[in-house]
């Protein structure tokens, strides 16, 4: 039986679909945000509080994301996190992923007031965005084709990525 949520992502078609897709439960946004990896072109900028490891720690995410970066050698993630201590002391596929691609994945910390932001969203190519409302529960909005919105939020991602600062314990260590 395919559910509604199930329909919207069947025909889901980045920068081309006019219909907002609700998001309730971490399984919906697991899903979308797989999909929208999927179908990104050049960039994939994600904002995060912690790496959220229900979201971003799962295989299924780390490998849509490392067949996306290694589609061309001109993709770019880069991914911004306000507390990295969860993502430092359990582990995390991302940032696993993030030594081997060192080129086309980067993530940085928030630093001043940027870290205290307490947003989660993700902007793919300048066209897309799914956003988490609030910080409590899953429940969201991904939008296909939100272009003066997900271009203001990319500007506002590069300002801050400029800010932000380098993770020492994500760097990779050769010996």
């Amino acid at each position: 039986m395919t559910t509604p949520f199930d329909a919207a992502l069947e025909q889901f078609k980045l920068g081309e679909s006019e219909e907002l897709v609700r998001l309730e439960g971490i399984d919906e946004f697991c899903k979308a945000q797989r999909l929208l990896i999927g179908q990104a072109k050049r960039e994939v900028f994600i904002m995060t509080p912690d790496l959220e490891p229900e979201r971003y720690n799962e295989p299924e995410f780390a490998s849509a994301l490392s067949a996306f970066v290694r589609r061309s050698r001109f993709t770019d993630v880069r991914i911004l996190v306000a507390d990295p201590s969860i993502a430092i002391r359990w582990g995390h596929h991302v940032v696993k992923l993030g030594r081997r691609l060192t080129s086309n994945l980067k993530i940085r910390q928030l630093s001043g007031e940027d870290a205290r932001r307490p947003e989660a969203w993700m902007v793919v190519d300048d066209i897309a965005m799914l956003r988490r409302e609030g910080n409590d529960g899953f429940i969201g909005v991904l939008n296909p084709r939100s272009i003066p919105h997900a271009q203001r939020a990319r500007r506002d991602f590069i300002e801050m990525w400029e800010r932000s600062e380098e993770i020492p314990d994500f760097r990779q260590l050769h010996l």
